[in-house]
């Protein structure tokens, strides 16, 4: 039988603090839920939505069929939009309509990519990368809003071909320089065939108001699906692994899952699901740093949605009294790079003063935070942070037992 090996991090802080006051946070992930046996991971999802799987695995055999080149994926977007076409037919075989099986444009999306999608940083990761395409260096053509921008240039342009020379070279041109990218092209195929996005309304503001309500819909399918995993076992162990995690001291908990773990004890004083809850609206979201509040995108950042789902004041889940902050079952990914940034901020871990012992598995992404929050401080003692802690021995994995 396999071992299940659970590491975790913990930030200590050198405070004298007495009985029945908070001096623990702890802060968990989707691997808490794992530990407790919960079948949360991005695949579990996946392999209980048979039919859906199986519309979406034809659909990527026939997108990655060796015959179906990019010229007939370009005849067939075109096509879909509007324009006569001398061959492809891959519209032909695909007639899916998403909207009558409640299948989401996410659902293709991350199914498209599901070999690469390991966890659920991953998502947000492929979440980001869709929506900041404009930003990246390394993939500058993969970029859906101007691609359809295109496509709404080639119907404007089409009725006047026989009119003015200049129209004419301008289709030709932009005929000639529509995107041959593969992944670009099924997108557009998924968007205007089985989804029925109006060509007709497009504007920047139609497309992201369109992959937010898709969004929405990802999100409501997966909260149904892990409302129903939720049972006495998973409570069981949940409290068990709190217990653990507690040392006995009086914890405050914040919570990166959905799931609610069970906190009948007296050692918990205020939990908190950052993410939303599967009683309220649980949400996916990427990191706001970078994005400006007039993006289009900001509206898909965590800081946006968290702000918008607020209904009541909280009570405040980050007392001056904490002593260690305990990271579990998180992968430190770098959509959540701002709230641990204001954790750090907010209990100086850069004072001289402060112990750390950081316990984690994965070495590799508390140095990539550690270096993302020293880039915070403009200066040269944000570049050293990660030296300065090795040196002073308050780096360390350990194994929770």
């Amino acid at each position: 039988m396999k071992r299940i090996i659970s590491l975790f991090l913990i930030i200590e802080r050198s405070l004298f603090v007495t009985q029945n006051v908070v001096s623990r946070l702890l802060v968990i992930g989707n691997g808490f839920d794992l530990k407790c046996d919960l079948k949360s991971k991005f695949e579990d999802y996946y392999n209980s939505k048979v039919d859906m799987v199986k519309t979406l695995g034809k659909m990527n055999a026939e997108f990655n069929d060796p015959s179906t080149n990019t010229e007939i994926l370009q005849a067939d977007v075109l096509y879909i939009a509007g324009f006569s076409r001398n061959f492809g037919n891959l519209n032909d075989n695909i007639k899916i309509n998403f909207n009558d099986n409640n299948i989401s444009f996410w659902d293709f999306y991350f199914y498209f990519h599901k070999e690469k999608l390991n966890n659920w940083a991953d998502v947000e990761y492929f979440l980001n990368n869709l929506l900041t395409i404009n930003s990246h260096k390394t993939h500058p053509e993969l970029d859906l809003e101007k691609s359809l921008d295109m496509i709404v240039r080639f119907k404007y342009l089409r009725p006047r071909l026989s009119i003015e020379k200049s129209f004419v070279e301008e289709f030709d041109e932009l005929k000639e320089n529509f995107t041959a990218d593969h992944e670009t092209l099924v997108l557009l195929f998924v968007l205007l065939n089985n989804l029925k996005y109006d060509i007709e309304k497009h504007s920047e503001r139609y497309l992201y108001d369109f992959l937010f309500d898709e969004l929405n819909k990802f999100e409501k399918s997966f909260n149904d699906y892990l409302i129903a995993l939720q049972d006495e076992k998973y409570k069981e162990k949940s409290q068990q692994l709190l217990k653990e995690l507690s040392h006995n001291e009086c914890y405050n908990l914040l919570s990166f899952n959905y799931t609610t773990p069970c906190t009948n004890d007296s050692s918990c004083n205020i939990t908190q699901n950052i993410h939303g809850r599967l009683e309220d609206h649980p949400i996916i979201g990427i990191d706001s740093k970078s994005i400006g509040p007039n993006s289009p995108i900001f509206r898909f950042t965590k800081t946006y949605r968290i702000m918008t789902l607020a209904s009541e004041k909280r009570d405040k889940l980050l007392p001056q009294n904490v002593k260690n902050i305990v990271f579990y079952g998180h992968s430190l990914a770098p959509a959540d790079y701002s709230y641990f940034q204001s954790i750090f901020d907010y209990y100086s871990i850069y004072d001289e003063s402060k112990e750390q012992e950081i316990k984690r598995a994965q070495f590799n992404s508390v140095s990539k935070l550690m270096s993302e929050y020293g880039t915070t401080f403009h200066n040269e003692k944000g570049e050293n942070l990660m030296h300065k802690m090795l040196l002073e021995g308050r780096l360390i994995l350990k194994n929770l037992e």
